[in-house]
């Protein structure tokens, strides 16, 4: 009964007397567009099935404000509360191009392209990942084929005898003594001195001095050259 209804939402001429409503259609003839689309949600807010409120979005988003999205959604929402309205059938065919608007804007702004680009990246980083480990896992292989090729040669050589546990000063008379027919040299060892060189080759320290005239024995350089004199007979 019309006693049951709100003044102004009650039948679908009342929702076109609506104050919010006539405030959108005013603005929409001033071009206010802006102004107009705030209206008629506000219309929505008094009386969420206004039919021709969502009509009016409809037609202001998709030709004014390029949101093909809203409009779908307010043109579907028309249909829902108005399915056997006269316009029925435009409407219809204003949410198929706005549909073919939605499809183009998401290929404008790349979305779908972008997605693809993402995916495919992380596809071909997969594979190159996998193909790293492939090689990495090879290359163990080979390390250790190597390894169990080179462990029976080891096993036949025989190790060289260990050294004889001898003084250092021993060891290096071994070492650094030269053949007595010849001019020795010894080059400084890092702890070396003169009394040490010496007693290497068994000569004396004042003879040693002799042969270099311009050594100072508190200073000798590790590396530098010592003429070591022939042993006197």
């Amino acid at each position: 009964m019309s006693g049951c209804t709100r003044t102004g939402v009650g039948g679908s001429g009342d929702e076109k007397k609506e104050p919010w409503y006539l405030k959108g259609q005013e603005y929409r003839r001033q071009l206010n567009y802006e102004a107009a689309i705030d209206a008629f949600h506000k219309a929505l807010e008094v009386n969420p099935r206004s039919s021709a409120a969502h009509q009016e979005l409809g037609i202001l988003y998709e030709q004014h404000k390029a949101d093909p999205a809203s409009a779908i959604f307010h043109y579907k929402r028309f249909l829902a509360l108005k399915k056997e309205s006269p316009v029925a059938g435009k409407i219809k065919n204003r949410i198929t191009l706005c549909q073919v608007d939605l499809v183009d804007e998401i290929k404008k702004t790349g979305t779908v392209e972008t997605r693809r680009k993402e995916l495919t990246g992380l596809q071909q980083q997969l594979t190159k990942v996998t193909h790293e480990k492939e090689n990495l896992l090879h290359e163990n292989q080979l390390l250790k084929q190597r390894l169990q090729d080179i462990n029976p040669a080891l096993a036949n050589i025989n190790p060289p005898p260990p050294p004889q546990s001898s003084s250092r000063s021993t060891n290096v008379a071994t070492q650094s003594k030269p053949d007595q027919a010849v001019a020795r040299r010894h080059k400084v060892k890092s702890g070396d001195t003169l009394t040490y060189i010496a007693d290497i080759f068994h000569v004396k320290v004042d003879d040693i001095k002799a042969a270099n005239p311009d050594l100072k024995p508190r200073s000798m350089r590790v590396g530098s050259t010592v003429y070591i004199p022939l042993q006197k007979p």
